[in-house]
């Protein structure tokens, strides 16, 4: 049989004009304004010293010629790009706006060369911004593997053989630029940010699809970008061919092969009644982080908000589904309280109920108790999830529990350690126990507390006035709020609502999940151009906002809303939102 001849490399004069002629018709000039505030944008992010720094760390020698497409060039292209295509970051669109859209002063500031307006003038153009794009890129890629389909054995053989402390540095790299590009978008609002804002946070992943297809898990390569993984919507999101901790994946009822981005989102404590409208701000992302579904969940939420520390954001109230607060305490619950949060968490089935003693002290559903606290009243929520009572009498046994409830006599320390009363003891107990006797006969409404003897007598949380618990004392359940009561419900849902606000928001204007809005593989230009998309969200949500304020030409408005009125956190039962363990 004849081999069929290779085909003959077409010329570019040869080439099709159609596409460049429809390149051209859908053009907008840069106005002066419009690339000032790009760079300005640029500026205030900060990123140029810190990516120049570890590009010329990450060079060889000195020696070669010039960068055509500048850093700084590529990143007031991309801020433009990203304004003007819903956040999308496309290559080939920076390209054509360096090279043919800017005005002439500003091509001169950023050094840039004249490309003709043909086919050869736009390649040379796109070459060389995706080269730039990619040296940027390559220098905090935390990832050792090639973005391209490799064998499993050779990428794992790369992970095991990589310097472990260069990736985590090329990481921190990744996390500090990505986030400050989303810090230039907040600038608008940061005064009010730090003046009023009491530090309320949510946290949760979201998935983002990659631009390139999923391979099964049994193949022998791996995908075309091999830092991705499969999502799976139940469970814990895992790719189900994970199993270096010896866990699998539950069974999946969607998936999609890509990312997952860890999102911070502002919220807020205070109902909306009580703020002026000047100071209810939009629900908006302070920060993110980029990985594989289902790794280390804890510790990207973590990564995070150590980065809003490091960018000096208050910490105040911090809200989390089940796939945080089951975390280990050392991964999560201790750095976060370190941090200066106060967590305000949910539980699974089983972890409803006794959750830990300490000095005879019961951790009932994230609070401490006396030890005497009546049994209905420790397993209500359990027994009403297992169907054993009914709403009403699991409403009252939880309206009956903060009797019983040990009170915080003072701020905790400088260590993190509290000092609690007990509900009999102080000037103004919530018992009446015989062990304490000043509490006997001072109110008749006083619930009344019968300890049985013991042959070791009384547990030494009863025997003294107060104790002091220390930080880490039932740390992974323990919150300030009471589980399933009115304040919980309110600020739980209300932040919770806000982040998954904020991932639909973007999802339908900024098309966050979608695999065509990216089209760059590998986990350091992902987050790059996620960051882009993040930003264009917060400055839409900023827009509308500022557009609503009262002004020198028009009053304060209300902004439009399609929200339901809240209910009434009285009402709220846990049923419809459990799952089992």
């Amino acid at each position: 049989m004849t081999r069929p001849r290779p085909a003959r490399r077409i010329p570019h004069s040869e080439l099709p004009a159609a596409w460049i002629h429809t390149l051209r018709e859908r053009r907008k000039p840069v106005t002066r304004a419009e690339a000032t505030r790009a760079r300005q944008f640029v500026d205030r992010s900060g990123v140029l010293p810190l990516i120049t720094h570890a590009l010329d760390a990450h060079r060889k020698s000195p020696a070669g010629r010039p960068r055509t497409v500048t850093i700084q060039a590529l990143f007031v292209g991309m801020t433009l790009a990203s304004w003007r295509a819903q956040g999308r970051v496309v290559l080939a669109d920076v390209a054509d706006l360096l090279a043919q859209q800017l005005p002439a002063s500003i091509r001169t500031q950023l050094a840039l060369p004249a490309w003709p307006d043909d086919v050869d003038g736009f390649e040379a153009a796109y070459l060389a911004v995706r080269r730039a794009f990619h040296a940027v890129e390559r220098v905090m890629d935390p990832s050792p593997l090639p973005k391209r389909r490799i064998k499993r054995t050779d990428a794992a053989a790369l992970e095991a053989g990589a310097d472990q402390s260069d990736l985590d540095r090329r990481r921190a790299l990744l996390v500090e630029v990505t986030n400050r590009i989303l810090e230039a978008s907040l600038a608008p609002a940061r005064p009010l940010i730090d003046e009023y804002w009491e530090g309320a946070v949510a946290v949760d992943a979201t998935p983002v699809r990659t631009f390139s297809a999923g391979v099964h898990p049994g193949t022998e390569h791996t995908a075309t970008d091999p830092d991705a993984a499969w999502y799976v919507r139940d469970g814990n999101h895992r790719d189900p061919s994970d199993t270096t901790d010896g866990r699998k994946a539950k069974k999946s009822r969607r998936s999609l092969f890509g990312y997952e981005t860890t999102l911070a989102v502002l919220g807020d404590t205070t109902p909306a009644s009580d703020l002026p409208p000047e100071l209810r701000l939009p629900a908006l992302a302070l920060a993110f982080t980029v990985h594989k579904p289902g790794h280390d969940p804890a510790g990207n939420a973590l990564t995070a908000l150590k980065d809003m520390a490091r960018r000096r954001y208050r910490p105040g109230r911090l809200a989390a589904d089940r796939a945080y607060s089951s975390s280990q305490p050392v991964t999560f619950h201790i750095p976060v309280h370190d941090l200066g949060y106060q967590p305000i968490w949910d539980y699974r089935r089983d972890q409803l109920g006794i959750q830990g003693t300490h000095a005879g002290a019961l951790l009932v559903d994230g609070t401490w108790y006396c030890p005497h606290i009546p049994k209905p009243l420790i397993t209500a929520t359990a027994d009403y999830l297992a169907q054993k009572i009914d709403r009403t009498t699991w409403r009252h046994r939880v309206d009956a529990r903060p009797a019983y409830r040990l009170r915080p006599k003072a701020a905790p320390d400088a260590r993190g350690a509290r000092r609690l009363l007990c509900p009999a003891a102080g000037t103004h107990p919530t018992a009446a126990c015989p062990v304490k006797p000043r509490s006997l006969g001072r109110d008749p409404r006083l619930i009344p507390v019968d300890p049985a003897p013991t042959p070791g007598g009384h547990p030494e949380v009863c025997v003294r006035e107060s104790l002091t618990f220390h930080r880490d004392t039932g740390i992974r359940f323990w919150q300030e709020l009471e589980h399933a009561r009115p304040d919980w419900v309110r600020l739980y849902f209300h932040l919770r609502n806000r982040v998954e606000h904020f991932n639909q928001y973007a999802k339908d204007h900024e098309a966050l999940e979608r695999s065509r809005t990216r089209r760059v593989r590998g986990i350091a230009a992902q987050s790059i151009l996620l960051a882009f998309q993040l930003a264009h969200a917060n400055h839409r949500k900023l827009a509308a906002w500022l557009d609503t304020l009262q002004s020198a030409t028009q009053p304060a408005r209300r902004r439009p809303t399609n929200r339901r009125t809240p209910n009434n956190p009285h009402d709220w039962t846990p049923k419809r939102h459990s799952h089992n363990p």
